[in-house]
């Protein structure tokens, strides 16, 4: 990939495809787990593959392969390796419960660039009784020791929920099972998208004075925590700008440069909004949005938008400047936010680390 060429373009563009609302775990704040067997769908593996080229077109070259459970869906290793083929950089969420050696080794031989795996507390039992899957902690251990091998280091992916009692003993927790890097994802409550990764339950029900207090401690933990907390300060910032009434600073890209894509290979802006683009296959003909949408408080939006304000504003100077608007350019080019942006960047390269 030509980061010059890239950065011109604005950044790369992030898209997350849920190829199945499958799903083996029974987490209470999130709704996957209560998709009936008769409703259960797999993304079509020919549309995908139309779809995946589509990106290209729409210079978007980061996807997340999620679901659901994408470890369930039988068409995943040649969909990474289809996408790794395009020049796709893939990331894949998963809970973990389905890797085994064999296939940590064929996801490194699809091109897999990045594994996340989800862990819910400190506890293992914890862990393992909200996931409904016994075992499932150690079993995570032993299948870590094997990825780190293989090159590919996983992330943890925590949910911010009331399973956590205590941020230090997380990550002393995290830290013996065999993870480097770390990042929170925010509790969600409300979804308008077909996305059911979210739930209306006691564990993810915080106050707007809760919710402020978590977004503090987590800020806290990036500069003390000894994994590394790949979360988006300046985002975090963003989202208790909010919850205390004040604007928020980085306006949130999804429709632009970031994408939804469900299992029926419909594509929203974003997992939050309902709004449906049009089909995967034509992702380069949907409309753009820049509108400065401030709906909601995922970190998948949220911390990409940040991360890629500053190759943003280059490139409108670079449209101004060619429509000889050089004042407006200048002035785009030369913001205080873009500053933030690339050393929130800057601090979170360890995203790409192996």
């Amino acid at each position: 990939m030509d980061l010059c060429h890239l950065v011109l373009q604005g950044g790369p563009g992030l898209v997350q495809i849920a190829v199945t609302n499958a799903c083996n775990a029974r987490c209470r704040f999130c709704n996957f787990s209560r998709v009936p067997s008769d409703a259960v769908s797999m993304a079509d593996p020919r549309r995908l593959a139309r779809g995946l080229a589509s990106l290209r077109k729409r210079g978007s070259h980061y996807i997340t392969f999620t679901g659901g459970e994408p470890l369930l869906y039988p068409h995943l290793l040649p969909s990474l390796a289809r996408a790794g083929e395009l020049g796709h950089h893939t990331i894949l969420v998963t809970n973990g419960a389905l890797l085994s050696p064999p296939l940590i080794r064929e996801l490194r031989e699809a091109g897999l660039d990045c594994l996340i795996i989800s862990l819910d507390a400190a506890s293992p039992e914890r862990h393992d009784q909200h996931r409904g899957i016994p075992g499932l902690t150690a079993h995570i251990q032993e299948m870590l020791a094997f990825a780190n091998l293989s090159g590919l280091s996983p992330i943890a992916s925590v949910t911010v929920s009331r399973l956590i009692d205590d941020f230090d003993e997380l990550l002393r927790s995290l830290q013996k099972l065999g993870f480097e890097r770390l990042t929170f994802s925010y509790p969600l409550t409300q979804l308008r998208s077909s996305y059911l990764g979210y739930a209306s339950h006691d564990s993810v029900a915080y106050s707007a004075r809760e919710l402020d207090n978590l977004f503090r401690r987590i800020i806290a933990l990036k500069s003390r925590a000894p994994l590394k907390v790949l979360n988006s300060r300046q985002a975090l910032v963003d989202l208790k700008n909010g919850l205390q009434g004040r604007p928020r600073r980085f306006p949130c890209l999804a429709g632009f440069k970031h994408f939804f894509v469900d299992w029926d290979l419909k594509v929203y802006r974003c997992h939050f909004l309902e709004q449906i683009l049009g089909p995967f296959e034509e992702i380069h003909l949907a409309p753009h949005f820049r509108d400065g949408c401030d709906a909601c408080t995922s970190e998948c939006y949220r911390d990409a938008s940040v991360f890629q304000y500053a190759a943003l504003s280059l490139s409108d100077f670079l449209e101004a400047w060619r429509r000889g608007q050089w004042l407006k350019g200048l002035r785009t080019l030369l913001h205080p936010y873009n500053a933030l942006s690339l050393a929130d960047l800057l601090a979170s390269r360890h995203w790409l680390s192996h």
